[in-house]
């Protein structure tokens, strides 16, 4: 269920080339899954207002092996310019009435429900500029931003995210211990993929 006051909408940014994992990471199976399906579960179960996927590299394939149900579907014409332009395109997609986004990445499925949540409620306590879950002491994501920092985010260029933001920031960056390792593990190469496939839960 969406939560209460300040609303934050997802935006699952899996547009990306996958260039050193190659092949298309988002159909990648885990379990009896997809890896970019484990990823949009996990957002649909949290209590985000609303749910944006952005799509680019193989959009036309990914659409038809995953169920995007109570989510709306963006096509990042962009995205060989890098992650900066779908960060663009999901934040030109969120509703004027919205407080903040939650950016997560689209080949990081172990990011659960409860860490997402965890956030959430961090943000509807003390809407900062920037939320970053950490784990045993270290900086991870997904990362929240307020609505107030939406420009500065859109402003990014090349291929990269919030993270170039952090320094000018400093002084508005929330920090929240979320015990959920998950925020640190991705996928970018095959023995990325490996160790995920031993993941706990994961057969």
């Amino acid at each position: 269920m969406p939560s209460a006051e300040l609303k934050i909408a997802g935006i699952i940014l899996a547009a990306g080339l996958s260039r050193r994992m190659g092949t298309v990471k988002s159909l990648l199976p885990l379990g009896e899954s997809l890896l970019l399906d484990m990823v949009v579960e996990n957002a649909r179960q949290s209590e985000l207002e609303s749910l944006i996927v952005v799509l680019g590299h193989d959009a036309e394939n990914i659409l038809k092996k995953i169920d995007f149900k109570d989510s709306r579907v963006i096509i990042n014409p962009d995205y060989r310019m890098g992650h900066s332009s779908s960060l663009r395109a999901g934040l030109d997609a969120v509703s004027a009435d919205t407080d903040g986004a939650l950016f997560l990445l689209g080949d990081q499925p172990f990011v659960g429900s409860k860490t997402i949540d965890r956030l959430i409620r961090a943000f509807q306590k003390q809407p900062s500029s920037l939320i970053i879950p950490t784990c045993q002491g270290k900086r991870g994501n997904p990362v929240l931003a307020h609505r107030r920092v939406f420009k500065m985010i859109q402003g990014i260029t090349g291929d990269t995210g919030p993270r170039v933001l952090f320094s000018k920031l400093k002084e508005e960056i929330q920090e929240v211990e979320v015990y959920d390792p998950g925020i640190h593990l991705d996928v970018d190469t095959v023995e990325d993929y490996r160790k995920l496939t031993g993941f706990p839960g994961i057969l």
